[in-house]
Order: structure tokens, then C-alpha cells, then sequence
């Protein structure tokens, strides 16, 4: 799980701080391939489909196959949503170009849950401080099962529990409860720690 921020930034010449809450920041491809498989359903996602965009396009649940799929349920007549979904993946492709562009040309990503973002050019003067972040309680915690299903997830808030281990799956409703305790724990205790 990358780390979510709550900042404000101010860049130079203006006089307001703005306030951006549960923000990733993004530096490197290896985690823009990580907040790519978080995204779309924690599939695995290889190096080669960052690249290849017609591999890419489509895998899990973002924002826009989110969308598609709305959009896709008020078109009747299936070959009429050919079209509008052909026009979805090249916006979605060209936002991937875009974002990885700008990693290259040495810029931080600056993304949102929704998948909004802007970019920090390397020559941007800013100044940036953390807010304080939530703290969680027991209460934030959620245990679910698929009907039929043999395990239990758990979630702090909505956030996706994930032990030291890298369980994200419990064979019973306590240990996820568990795990989901400790994992409280160890947001609570995080502190800002960014540095750009």
C-alpha cells in the first residue's frame, strides 16, 4: 500500500496555501507500476504493459472502467457502445503516456483516490507542510466475505488492510478483525515523513 498524504502546498507567488487530502505522491515508474496495480483491482501489472497500452487498457476497476461501464449501461443497443468505449481507451492510454512523460521528465506526480493529478516540475518553487492526518479507532473497521466465500478481508476506514506479511485474506472473521486492530496501530503511529 503506498501512503496516502494530507497536504498543503504553496508555490511561489501565491499568496494561499491549497489544502489536498488523501494524496499520492509520485516519483519513480516502479511506484507509478505500484499505484497502477492499486488502482485497477491489485492486479499484477508488468513493466511491459505500463508500455504497451493496448495490454494495459481495460485490467480491474479504475475510475474510467467505472464510467465505461455506466455509460455502457445507458446505451442499449451493444454495438452502439463500441464506439464510446474505443474513445475511453485512448483517453485512458493517453493519460498513462502523459503521467509516465512527466516521471521522465523528472516531475512528481501529485494523484488523488479519483485519479485526478497535477504535476511538480523540478523548477517549481513551493513550499509544502503536512496536515494532521485522521486518526482511526476501532470503530473504522470493517470485516467482509463474499457470499460463499472462505475468507474474510478487512478495512480500516477504506482503506484495505495488509499485514506485516502481506495477508490481505483471513480464514476467520477474528483474525481479520485482528490484523485490522494492529493495522490501526501502524497508521496511527506514521508520521508525515514526506520529502520531495
Amino acid at each position: 500500500m503506498k501512503k496516502l498524504f494530507n497536504v498543503a502546498i504553496r508555490f511561489k507567488g501565491q499568496d494561499h496555501w491549497a489544502e489536498y487530502s488523501n494524496v499520492y505522491f509520485i516519483r519513480t515508474l516502479d511506484e507509478y507500476r505500484v499505484h497502477l496495480q492499486e488502482i485497477n483491482n491489485k492486479f499484477s501489472v508488468a513493466e511491459g504493459e505500463i508500455k504497451n497500452l493496448d495490454t494495459f487498457v481495460g485490467h480491474g476497476h479504475s475510475g474510467l472502467t467505472s464510467l465505461s461501464g455506466l455509460l455502457c449501461g445507458m446505451i442499449e443497443k451493444k454495438s452502439d457502445r463500441a464506439p464510446m468505449l474505443n474513445h475511453l481507451k485512448r483517453l485512458q492510454g493517453a493519460l498513462v503516456v502523459n503521467q509516465v512523460s512527466d516521471i521522465l521528465d523528472g516531475k512528481v506526480l501529485v494523484i488523488n483516490k479519483k485519479g485526478g493529478y497535477f504535476p511538480i516540475k523540478p523548477s517549481d518553487e513551493y513550499t509544502f507542510k503536512c496536515i494532521e492526518s485522521r486518526k482511526y479507532v476501532e470503530s473504522d473497521i470493517k470485516t467482509l466475505s463474499w457470499r460463499g466465500g472462505a475468507h474474510y478481508y478487512a478495512k480500516v476506514g477504506n482503506i484495505d488492510v495488509v499485514s506485516r506479511s502481506g495477508d490481505v485474506k483471513w480464514d476467520t472473521h477474528h483474525e481479520a478483525y485482528s490484523e485490522a486492530v494492529k493495522y490501526i496501530e501502524k497508521l496511527n503511529s506514521e508520521e508525515c515523513g514526506l520529502q520531495l
